[in-house]
């Protein structure tokens, strides 16, 4: 499935590509996670106008696993106890492409289980948040809810894995 939307005043498709799938390393410019809480909440950053998963841009040289874990510190102040991949959104822009964007680029998501410490944030992040996973999907900033209900699916698959293992 492809949902289409608009963001910024540029139209995007976007399709959900489930693990086994890994995109080009070149190609992937986020690592994000569904951050569960051992309480079975799930933790959400506010930037800006919403609500967003910890996680960014893998710096020089960085894996998607190590920028995934430092933006859960940074942004979250949380401690990753345990992650796995669930898959990547694969986005296309429709054209026009504006100078210097990517026309084709993928986002990792990973189901995450975190340590929240105490909220002490020192970059971009202003308020985080505990929510239940039914929240999840009216909360989320993404304008691509149909995918982001797709992705929690699929997180909470993974939890129930985790936890009977």
């Amino acid at each position: 499935m492809i949902e289409y939307y608009e963001r910024k005043n540029r139209r995007f498709g976007s399709e959900w590509l489930r693990e086994p799938f890994r995109p080009p390393r070149e190609l992937t410019i986020q690592a994000s996670g569904i951050c569960f809480t051992k309480d079975e909440k799930i933790t959400l950053v506010r930037h800006g106008k919403g609500w967003l998963l910890p996680g960014g841009f893998p710096e020089k040289n960085e894996t998607l696993e190590q920028a995934l874990i430092r933006e859960i510190k940074e942004e979250a102040c949380a401690r990753v106890l345990d992650f796995r991949y669930l898959g990547s959104i694969k986005s296309h822009e429709l054209h026009p492409v504006h100078g210097g964007n990517m026309s084709l680029f993928y986002q990792a998501r990973y189901w995450v289980l975190v340590e929240n410490g105490p909220f002490d944030p020192q970059f971009e992040i202003e308020e985080r948040i505990e929510i239940h996973p039914g929240q999840f999907v009216g909360m989320l900033r993404w304008p691509a809810k149909k995918l982001a209900k797709i992705i929690l699916d699929d997180a909470l698959i993974m939890k129930k894995k985790m936890l009977r293992s």
